[in-house]
């Protein structure tokens, strides 16, 4: 197999074409094997968004996408003008340090971004258990699949993926649009304080589980027992970051 830029003289990258499933999550899976095999090394620059396109034979907006996914996460760097390259110098546990560090640094905001959340995707729960057909059921149950082995390892990368997959999945079965694009949006601010989080000791097996009793309240059209689940869900992680990175929130009053 040809790959990306080999005609300019780069070292070959062995790539695979992705199936229709869950195409970014295994963009993302595929560069990220690249970079933690060494094929791929820091400061390297990426091969450019068409060609990485035409050698994974998806959209160019799906590589977009993953590279923003992997930007975000600080293993990519996207210099406007030059390229995409390899970050430099952060190793596994410099990069878990380095989620830790940002969440405390954006503790206010993240307190503010999970508020929104709890409320916003128990009402997306509610509705899914009313709305949910077996595609959306489908896509739940695919980020569930790819949580499991992630949880196993534990490889955090994968975890991330899954955890934003589910929840993506999760409101677009509410069937508003708007509302999942608001939470897609919420999802992209959070991507480093989910690394972190998956780094708690016992986080991964609670999530897991979490998630699961979530799926499954949907998938038995319980409305009150879905948006429960999600809220505990919410809760659950809130209480992990207050016991092991953030404090919690302070009340304040007004006036």
């Amino acid at each position: 197999m040809s790959s990306p830029g080999a005609t300019r003289g780069k070292p070959r990258l062995e790539l695979e074409p992705v199936r229709p499933l869950a195409l970014k999550e295994r963009v993302i899976r595929q560069l990220t094997r690249l970079i933690e095999d060494g094929a791929i090394k820091p400061g390297d620059q990426l091969p450019s968004e068409r060609e990485l396109s035409e050698e994974l034979r998806v959209s160019r907006g799906t590589v977009r996408e993953a590279v923003q996914f992997l930007q975000a996460l600080g293993l990519l760097e996207i210099r406007h003008g030059s390229g995409t390259f390899v970050r430099l110098a952060k190793d596994a546990s410099g990069l878990r340090e380095e989620w830790r560090e940002w969440t405390i640094r954006h503790a206010a905001r993240i307190h503010d971004l999970l508020e929104i959340r709890k409320a916003l995707e128990p009402f997306a729960a509610e509705l899914a258990a009313q709305r949910a057909g077996e595609e959306d059921m489908a896509a739940m149950e695919d980020a569930l699949e790819l949580m499991q082995p992630a949880v196993d390892s534990p490889d955090v990368t994968a975890l991330i993926q899954a955890d934003l997959a589910f929840h993506h999945a999760l409101c677009a079965a509410a069937g508003n649009a708007a509302l999942s694009e608001f939470a897609d949006a919420l999802g992209e601010q959070l991507v480093q304080e989910r690394g972190a989080i998956w780094n708690i000791p016992g986080r991964p097996t609670r999530s897991l589980f979490e998630h699961r009793e979530i799926c499954e309240a949907v998938r038995a059209g319980d409305p009150q027992r879905a948006r429960q689940a999600v809220l505990d869900h919410l809760n659950s992680v809130e209480e992990d970051l207050g016991a092991s990175i953030l404090s919690p929130r302070e009340p304040t009053k007004k006036g």
